[in-house]
């Protein structure tokens, strides 16, 4: 892991992990509008995700640990945060619209919350669940329109909703079983070659590996997507190091909105006012649920009252409430 990466918040992390996502989501429709199947592609991603970050676990020294406790946690992580919602996709996205499902996935946030809650047995923190209920305000402001369900049956859209919930539980399940002494680098291997196993054993048994296109641009999108994916994970890990999956999952917002913007850059689709007020109230909300913005800071002082207090009083409550208030970072 880069030092710089490192130091950086992991306020800055996710949004990091957003964009990547959105340039995935550019690049991946290069290779829907190619024809090449889904679980073709998907195995090419993660077999080039795999060998880049094998490469740099050789050359570090940061070679992921095979012991029951980490294999276990690769299976579950990968299962939770790739294979599962990869394929409920799949199967969904012949009965829905590709931006009706990117902004169910937004709904993750939220179902991280309610899990957490639920597996801790307490109620978060509400200024938490305020920012996170203030970025999904935000980013329906960017994906409002252009939803026709009327021909869409109601148990596809059932269906649909389970992808944001695996994408939720795997945020939960990441936080929690988090190895103590875990590499993120290490990590991120171990969890994308273990599912490369799982997604690429039925692929090599079917004897169709190729990529299905003969053409240099959909190989290219598939190269970007499977780079993305290496980096992208391996920062997901450092997020999760930092941070719980409340936290982390505020990446779904990120993910569609730069998506949006991605998308209109390359394929020419219009940019409304809506996305620039989403994109506020997502800095805004992100802000409140990792703890840079703080309710009790916007119940300042009355300027009478504050006169009164001396200055070395005004100063002290202002250090306990910021102790109080903290999040984790």
């Amino acid at each position: 892991m880069p030092r710089f990466v490192a130091h950086l918040p992991p306020t800055a992390l996710i949004i990091t992990i957003g964009a990547l996502v959105g340039v995935s989501f550019t690049l991946t429709k290069f290779v829907a509008i190619a024809g090449v199947a889904p679980q073709l592609a998907l195995f090419w991603q993660l077999l080039i995700a795999s060998l880049v970050l094998f490469v740099i676990g050789v050359i570090s020294g940061k070679r992921p640990p095979l012991h029951r406790r980490y294999l276990a946690y690769y299976l579950g992580a990968g299962i939770l945060g790739i294979s599962g919602p990869a394929l409920i996709g799949y199967k969904v996205l012949g009965h829905v619209s590709t931006g009706f499902y990117s902004a169910l996935v937004t709904l993750s946030p939220l179902f991280t919350f309610a899990i957490t809650a639920l597996v801790e047995k307490r109620m978060l923190p509400a200024y938490r669940l305020i920012g996170i209920l203030i970025g999904l305000a935000g980013i329906s402001f960017a994906t409002h329109s252009g939803f026709d369900l009327s021909d869409v049956a109601p148990h596809w859209i059932a269906v649909a909703m389970a992808g944001p919930l695996l994408l939720a539980m795997g945020n939960v399940f990441r936080s929690r079983a988090y190895p103590p002494d875990g590499d993120p680098m290490a990590l991120a291997a171990g969890t994308l070659g273990l599912q490369l196993l799982v997604i690429g054993l039925p692929v090599l048994v079917s004897g169709q590996i190729g990529p299905g296109s003969s053409d240099p641009g959909p190989i290219a999108a598939i190269i970007g997507i499977g780079l993305i994916t290496a980096f992208s994970y391996v920062l997901t890990f450092e997020v999760q190091r930092r941070t719980d999956g409340v936290g982390f999952a505020q990446v779904g917002y990120f993910a569609t909105l730069f998506g949006i913007g991605f998308g209109a850059l390359a394929f020419g689709e219009p940019i409304r006012l809506t996305l620039v007020v989403a994109l506020a109230m997502l800095f805004l909300g992100l802000a409140l649920t990792n703890g840079h913005i703080r309710l009790a800071h916007l119940r300042r002082l009355s300027p009478k009252r504050r006169a009164r207090l001396p200055i070395n009083a005004t100063t002290r409550q202002s250090s306990t409430m910021e102790n109080k208030d903290a999040d984790h970072q």
